[in-house]
């Protein structure tokens, strides 16, 4: 299978063949036909899920995922870093707008605080909410240039995953 992933706003060619538990990934430029991917990076893991939790087994590590998936966004948190994904064909992906005027809770957790009202102006990056997921904090983030129009939450307040945290109107 052939796709492209977007992680936050960049786009990224991945190409995955599965044999029952095991993953062979090639991440990197897409291909051309049967030519290998210029500047690709393959990965083979055994890959075993249990509800959120996926434990990928690489020849040299384990590393234990959370996936939330919302409806058109999968959110893994890895590493202790938490990254928002879209698949996209390589076609959607090249004339793509990642931007989304909904702020979407990544998964469940506690807002600890709202640093956003309505009728502020933010810039892309700027942190609108802080969560507390998974004993780890999260910060939801404009993906650009925008105006808040609603804030649909407030510190103390739980969210589930693909919740409404704040809408924007892109300028």
């Amino acid at each position: 299978m052939r796709t492209v992933v977007v992680v936050g706003d960049a786009p990224i060619a991945v190409e995955i063949a599965q044999a029952g538990d095991t993953v062979e990934a090639r991440i990197g430029e897409s291909t051309a036909g049967d030519a290998p991917a210029r500047g690709a990076s393959t990965y083979r893991a055994r890959v075993a899920r249990s509800g959120d939790a996926w434990q990928i087994a690489l020849p040299d590590r384990t590393l234990t995922a959370t996936v939330v998936r919302t409806r058109s966004e999968v959110w893994v948190a890895i590493a202790g870093e938490i990254y928002r994904c879209s698949a996209r064909t390589e076609q959607e992906a090249a004339g793509s707008d990642a931007r989304t005027p909904r702020v979407l809770a990544p998964m469940p957790g506690k807002v600890l605080e709202v640093l956003v009202e309505a009728g502020q102006q933010v810039a892309a990056g700027d942190p609108l909410v802080v969560l507390e997921a998974m004993k780890m904090e999260t910060i939801a983030s404009a993906d650009a240039a925008a105006t808040v129009t609603r804030v649909y939450v407030r510190a103390g307040v739980t969210v589930e995953p693909g919740q409404t945290l704040v809408e924007l109107a892109f300028t």
